[in-house]
């Protein structure tokens, strides 16, 4: 089976729309990206006014990845971590403020919360 393997394509927003240009070259293999920084694409990082093929690709191409193995650390006085093991629930977890260990389970969901939701609900 070969794949495409795109490893850190986050320096610029021109690398994420080659790997967009690369899938539609070859739709049939499967393409695993490392460290993509999807996230900044998911949240609007980058406004639609200056930057419309990057909101075109973040609307119709980036929601059809799935997280396979995922963290995201939320910093502040109340530390936590969302977390995502394929084939495993979305889970967020507490981390103890004062050693930083992540400490206790507060939410399972089988959908991907955005990084709004769960700032929001748990780290607020």
């Amino acid at each position: 089976l070969v794949q495409l393997l795109c490893a850190y394509p986050s320096f610029s927003v021109n690398e994420m729309l080659a790997v967009e240009e690369l899938h539609e070259a070859y739709p049939a293999k499967p393409l695993v990206v490392m460290n993509g920084e999807l996230d900044r694409f998911r949240s609007g990082y980058y406004p639609k006014i200056f930057y419309r093929k990057v909101a075109l690709m973040a609307e119709a191409f980036i929601p059809a990845f799935e997280g396979t193995f995922y963290i995201h650390n939320f910093k502040g006085r109340s530390p936590g971590v969302l977390f995502r093991e394929y084939p495993g629930k979305w889970q967020v977890w507490r981390r103890d403020p004062n050693t930083m260990e992540v400490s206790k389970l507060v939410h399972e969901q089988d959908d991907r919360p955005t990084l709004r939701e769960v700032a929001l609900e748990y780290f607020v």
